[in-house]
């Protein structure tokens, strides 16, 4: 019986259901190479793709209802998109008129929508609305599509004398943080590539060309822990299919010092800066970009203290505007960033939402990190991808930029979709 046969068999409530998941998961698939294209593409896949699922899960909420608690990334996705709701609208009751006040309803409703679509999609594959070797394979055309897409995308802007590319994203810091995690998670899925030669020259491929994608954003955090990640990976595939032998090794450690050459001025320059940075501080001035960050978690910590329970961002800024003046730094290069963020996650998240909103942080990334507990950790990309996102979060504040939600939360969700495939196998 042909499959247009089957769906006339079906009532008009599991028609309307299957079409609903076939469209969401379709748009989902096109999220990821849309958004490094253009984000403005990504994003409006990313909605209409949570249109689709919150209509699906209006017409089936009572069996969708066994997602919330099943899935171990709903749960996380809508306690941000809560803890920013209701601090935005606490703050939006004491909101001065004309300055920034900070707010994140749209990052909550991009967490919101992220959990709809996890929702629904993972409710409809556990329904078997698609089969599990197309999902593997649907799943593993976006996320190489999307790489490979980015990776030209990358190349072409730097052949065209851009000088720190931005893919679609149009922020270089973040264009890094968010390739890094979509290369590092596809890195661990290629280890389900059979044959060990191929499997290993895929993984050193995609991380040699992720390395250097990466240099040319010229964001020096994800230089360093993307390389530290992408070798743990290397050395783990290595360990896993036995393979630690002399001529393997060498041919990794050859291939990075190609790309080290092929990036030397970039790596030369980021270090020179880097250093200069340090000694300025260290001698008072903090006119620069390390220096203004160790001097927004200094007053952060300061804000946290006198506040505990959180503040709004406008009493925040005083608080610091204060301790600055106080403190003979009235003209810190910290005062022009502190609008934006504390470049800190659990800094910035403990002097806005209090210490029960570090708590949720740190209870989102514990949930997701260990994912499957700590078996397999380095197996497991839904753990190196938060676990990217934690060590970003160091010096950076990634979970309330709206273009990272929506490449973090479909991340999360088709790696998960591709190894339902593996997961179902290994019940059976």
């Amino acid at each position: 019986m042909s499959y247009l046969n089957v769906f006339k068999s079906y009532s008009a409530h599991q028609r309307l259901t299957r079409s609903t998941f076939i469209l969401s998961f379709f748009l989902l698939l096109l999220i990821l190479p849309l958004g490094f294209a253009s984000e403005k593409s990504g994003r409006i896949a990313f909605y209409f793709c949570s249109y689709l699922s919150a209509l699906g899960i209006l017409i089936n909420v009572r069996s969708c209802r066994e997602m919330f608690f099943s899935s171990k990334i709903v749960i996380p996705f809508l306690l941000l998109a809560a803890m920013y709701s209701v601090w935005s609208l606490i703050a939006a009751h004491y909101a001065i008129h004309g300055m920034d006040n900070g707010l994140l309803f749209t990052p909550a409703k991009r967490w919101l929508l992220a959990a709809l679509i996890s929702m629904y999609i993972l409710w409809g594959i556990r329904r078997d609305f698609i089969s599990k070797k197309l999902l593997f394979k649907l799943t593993w055309l976006s996320l190489s599509f999307a790489f490979l897409l980015a990776s030209v995308e990358g190349l072409w802007q730097h052949l065209h004398h851009i000088d720190r590319i931005t893919l679609g994203i149009n922020r270089a810091t973040m264009t890094a943080y968010a390739y890094s995690a979509m290369a590092l998670a596809l890195m661990i899925l290629l280890n389900q590539i059979r044959s060990v030669v191929i499997r290993h020259i895929a993984i050193i491929l995609t991380c040699l060309i992720s390395v250097y994608i990466i240099f040319l954003t010229e964001t020096r955090s994800a230089m360093f822990i993307h390389i530290l990640l992408g070798i743990v990976l290397i050395i783990n595939g290595l360990w896993r299919s036995k393979s630690f032998r002399i001529f393997p090794v060498a041919a990794i450690i050859l291939a990075f010092i190609a790309v080290a050459i092929l990036g030397k001025n970039i790596i030369e320059s980021r270090y020179d800066t880097t250093r200069q940075e340090i000694s300025r501080f260290n001698n008072g001035d903090d006119h620069t970009s390390l220096g203004s960050r160790f001097t927004m978690w200094k007053s952060g910590m300061v804000a946290i203290a006198e506040n505990p329970l959180g503040e709004t961002q406008i009493t925040r800024n005083k608080i610091i505007h204060d301790w600055l003046i106080s403190s003979h730094n009235s003209d810190s290069f910290a005062l022009d960033y502190i609008d934006v963020h504390l470049h800190n996650e659990f800094i910035q998240y403990a002097s806005l939402f209090g210490i029960f909103g570090a708590m949720i942080l740190l209870f989102f990334f514990v949930r997701l990190l260990f994912d499957n507990g700590l078996a397999g950790f380095l197996n497991n990309p839904v753990s190196i991808i938060t676990l990217s996102a934690l060590l970003y979060g160091m010096t950076d504040v990634l979970l309330t930029s709206v273009e990272y939600v929506v490449v973090f939360s479909t991340l999360i969700l088709l790696v998960n979709a591709n190894l339902w495939h593996h997961t179902s196998a290994d019940k059976r």
